[in-house]
């Protein structure tokens, strides 16, 4: 019996370690998978600091993040972000009696810088901002296309946009977007990021690249 108690004592003791171990380097294997999942698709990625709430208290703080773009996009820089900070309500996730929509009672991002590169073929490395978070193209027109979330409080900052035409260095573009700490609240649907596109719009002022941007959103 006192054989038992022992080895349980020291099982305990070992998973004890372990828990903590993971705990102390949990930021880390987080930093590495991200980063594996994105070189899994062809790109590339860097985090510089990364912190996740434990045990699960919703909150994910980043700092430092470049994306790469795909080798057929010039692999250059795609995506900068300084900041980016997002509390998620995980009981809203864990309902089982709704639908899985994530809902973020406030997400902070600043981003940097953004290239968007174009083909020769005509082909970009992002589509239409609009398209990218509507659930629904068919209803972009009338902006009430549902989103793939909700967001209570939504705070955007951004510096540059880049244009990189990858077949004709003269048509490519430099941005200076100098949004910062733009706010909307209650984000349901795409009708609601409106006003956040308008003040991108402004900044944007050659047609042709905000056509790229936004799409029909714009377009007319």
């Amino acid at each position: 019996m006192r054989f038992l108690f022992r080895w349980a004592f020291r099982l305990l003791i070992l998973l004890l370690v372990v828990a903590i171990g993971l705990f102390l380097t949990k930021d880390a294997l987080a930093k590495w998978w991200i980063i594996s999942e994105f070189r899994e698709q062809g790109m590339d990625a860097r985090i510089g600091h990364l912190d996740i709430g434990f045990p699960l208290n919703s909150t994910v703080d980043a700092r430092d993040i470049t994306l790469y773009n795909l080798p057929k996009y010039g692999g250059a820089t795609m995506l900068r972000i300084d900041d980016l900070f997002i509390d998620c309500d995980f009981s809203e996730l864990m309902n089982v009696r709704r639908k899985l929509k994530p809902h973020f009672r406030l997400v902070r991002i600043g981003i940097t810088e953004f290239n968007l590169v174009e083909t020769k073929g005509g082909e970009r490395n992002l589509i239409s901002l609009p398209d990218a978070v509507a659930k629904s193209s068919a209803q972009l027109a009338l902006g009430e296309s549902p989103l793939y979330f909700t967001i209570d409080t939504l705070t955007f900052s951004w510096e540059r946009l880049k244009f990189t035409h990858l077949a004709d260095a003269g048509k490519s573009r430099n941005v200076n977007i100098n949004i910062e700490d733009y706010t909307v609240q209650d984000v349901e649907k795409l009708s609601d990021l409106r006003p956040l596109f308008d003040k991108v719009a402004t900044k944007v002022t050659w047609k042709v690249l905000l056509n790229k941007l936004f799409g029909r959103l714009f377009g007319d």
